[in-house]
């Protein structure tokens, strides 16, 4: 678990605003793992089996397509990947996931500044309706899914394509993340890393390491508070 809550040694902020902002979406604008969880639920369930049966801190995350192959291992027993959507997808409807603090706020106070993407590693649809319900749709002008894209997370696929559709170098962008999958895809992509750690990860070693969206370092960090904000 991280606990660490300081920019690291490697970065002090940006001496000028980035180009764009890329988030991650579960873990990280909702509180999305019960969701998850009930899922996984689900299918543990149909096979006489209990979450307690699943390595969950393995699955922090992860794509569909990944966690039905980890849960296939941890169950002794294929679960395909769409029998977890599907179960995902009742989960979701079910029982919506609400916005993390600051999420929506931040979102807010970025959008005029630079151009905002989505890079998740969750199912396009699922990550069209949790912006919906947030209300923060429009401010997003790339939303990519690892549906979308060759290779999901770890793997640095959505974040080189939320970057290819926002019009920006990788370098000039950050990206805000949760977990160690969703890291390891923004640095191997050149993104700065904005880190705000879910409670099961492990160590992640980020530009900046907030416990959550509404750190008031976070603003002077981006460039974004001051009177007169650097251009790039």
């Amino acid at each position: 678990m991280v606990t660490t809550t300081a920019v690291t040694d490697n970065s002090q902020g940006f001496a000028k605003r980035p180009h764009a902002a890329v988030f991650d979406c579960d873990g990280l604008l909702v509180d999305s793992a019960h969701c998850w969880e009930r899922a996984y639920a689900e299918v543990a369930a149909s096979r006489g089996r209990s979450l307690d049966d699943i390595r969950l801190e393995r699955l922090l995350g992860a794509s569909v397509v990944r966690a039905a192959s980890l849960v296939s291992q941890d169950l002794g027993d294929r679960v395909s990947t769409g029998e977890l959507r599907a179960a995902l997808d009742e989960a979701f409807a079910a029982d919506p996931p609400e916005a993390l603090p600051g999420a929506c706020e931040l979102i807010a106070d970025l959008a005029p500044c630079m151009p905002l993407g989505v890079a998740s590693n969750a199912p396009r649809d699922i990550v069209l309706a949790v912006l919906d319900r947030l209300g923060v749709r429009e401010a997003f002008s790339a939303i990519v899914s690892a549906e979308q894209t060759a290779r999901d997370k770890p793997d640095p696929d959505v974040y080189l394509e939320a970057c290819r559709q926002l019009a920006v170098a990788p370098c000039d962008a950050v990206a805000f993340e949760d977990s160690a999958l969703g890291a390891q895809a923004a640095r191997s992509a050149g993104l700065v890393l904005v880190l705000v750690p879910s409670a099961h990860g492990p160590h992640v070693d980020a530009d900046l390491i907030v416990p959550s969206l509404s750190d008031a370092r976070l603003r002077a960090f981006l460039g974004v508070d001051a009177s007169e904000p650097a251009q790039l």
